[in-house]
């Protein structure tokens, strides 16, 4: 399994929310448009089939593949609930 960070900007409000939709089955939202994930790479390459057909030329989606060592040094500030991934366990087939 692989750690992702998965970034989107998208200029309407219908696509915005079936991206959205999609993202839900591959991660866990840590903010409005940015979702972490852990998956093996052929499901991002799913996920990433999934969102073209939705994406116009004027939005944009940037996955980053973020190594162990990295993904671990990360640090959560602020109210929302940085203990999600203890609760939940995305395994995707």
């Amino acid at each position: 399994m692989r750690n992702w960070l998965i970034i989107y900007d998208i200029q309407d409000n219908k696509r915005l929310s079936k991206v959205a939709k999609v993202m839900k089955d591959y991660g866990i939202r840590v903010q409005n448009s940015v979702f972490e994930a852990i998956a093996e790479y052929k499901d991002i390459q799913c996920l990433r089939e999934k969102i073209k057909t939705i994406l116009k030329d004027d939005d944009s989606v940037v996955y980053f593949d973020i190594c162990n060592k990295d993904w671990n040094k990360q640090k959560k500030f602020g109210c929302g609930d940085n203990t999600i991934y203890k609760y939940k366990n995305f395994e995707i087939y």
